[in-house]
Order: C-alpha cells, then structure tokens, then sequence
C-alpha cells in the first residue's frame, strides 16, 4: 500500500528526483545514477531521498541520501516526517539501517530518528570494496 505523503514536494519513485540527490558530486556522483527503480519505495524530497527495500517480510533496509545544503536539522525533520508516514502506511515491523563506520554525522541522525545501535558488521559496498559498518534498527512504536 502507498499512501500520499504528507510532505510538501514529496514523491515516491520519481527517478528524476531520486537521481538529483544520488548524482549530486557532493554525495554518490554520477556512478550512482539509478536507471530503473528496481523492487524498492523510494521518497524523494529536493535534497533528500530515504529508500526502503524488503529483505525479509515485514522487514525493511533504509537508506538515506542528503546534498550539503539539506544536512543537519532540515534533512532530520524530513526524515522524521518520511519515518512517521512509513510506520503509518507500510506493512513493515522492523527498519534495518547499514551506516558506513567512519559516518559519524550520519550515525548520530540515526539515533536522532530512534533507531538503536545493533553493533558493527564488516559487508562489500556496491563498489567491490569491504568496509566497516555499524547495524541500526528500529521496531514498529506500539
């Protein structure tokens, strides 16, 4: 089910919008250019994308992606719109985030939206390369 957001200048699944954060130079660049959306729900705000993929049924891996100039408060208060709309409208019981080790700022926004620190895991990035992560999580609130 995909409900409307309530967000001004929200939308899912807007490759255009998702690929204006991903391919910003300051974030992935243009290597990470999408071409199709694949299985996933992915919502875009200019200057932020949270994605969401299914790896187990009622589970879901997020991912965010924010340019320099939404970074701190306002990337946070759109999240924590996205996270609210999520837990309102998806059929989800648990978010997974993955967060590279050395994401200190990106770390700390994770526990800013409630996720709680599972601890550290060693996984290849889509790069081929095998890097620290740290696990976060979050419950559906009762």
């Amino acid at each position: 089910m995909i409900a409307l957001l309530p967000i001004p200048g929200a939308a899912i699944n807007d490759l255009d919008a998702i690929n204006a954060v991903l391919t910003h130079p300051a974030v992935f660049g243009e290597a990470a250019r999408l071409k199709d959306m694949g299985s996933g729900l992915i919502v875009s705000v200019p200057g932020v994308v949270v994605g969401f993929q299914e790896v187990r049924p009622r589970v879901h891996e997020c991912h965010q992606a924010v340019v320099p100039e939404m970074r701190g408060r306002p990337a946070l208060e759109i999240m924590r719109r996205v996270r609210d709309w999520w837990w309102a409208t998806q059929p989800s019981d648990l978010m997974i985030a993955p967060i590279p080790e050395h994401k200190k700022p990106a770390r700390f926004l994770m526990h800013l939206l409630g996720f709680q620190r599972i601890g550290p895991y060693r996984a290849v990035s889509n790069d081929g390369i095998e890097r620290e992560y740290v696990a976060y999580q979050m419950e559906r609130p009762q």
